[in-house]
């Protein structure tokens, strides 16, 4: 298994800037998968938005 890094962009209509930024740690073995993993939470995003901006490889 390999880590990634995924970024979200997390809106809050409370804040001036609509939101800010986030990133998680994902675990998977592709690229391909860590981006299904990714998209998921996003999905899954109890109160609010989440928008996947990107997944990496973490260094």
């Amino acid at each position: 298994m390999k880590d990634f890094t995924a970024t979200y962009f997390r809106r809050n209509n409370q804040l001036t800037s609509g939101g800010y930024e986030t990133t998680r740690t994902i675990q998977a073995c592709t690229l391909k998968s860590a981006k299904k993993k990714a998209q998921a939470i996003a999905d899954k995003c109890l109160y609010g938005s989440m928008t996947l901006i990107d997944v990496n490889p973490k260094n």
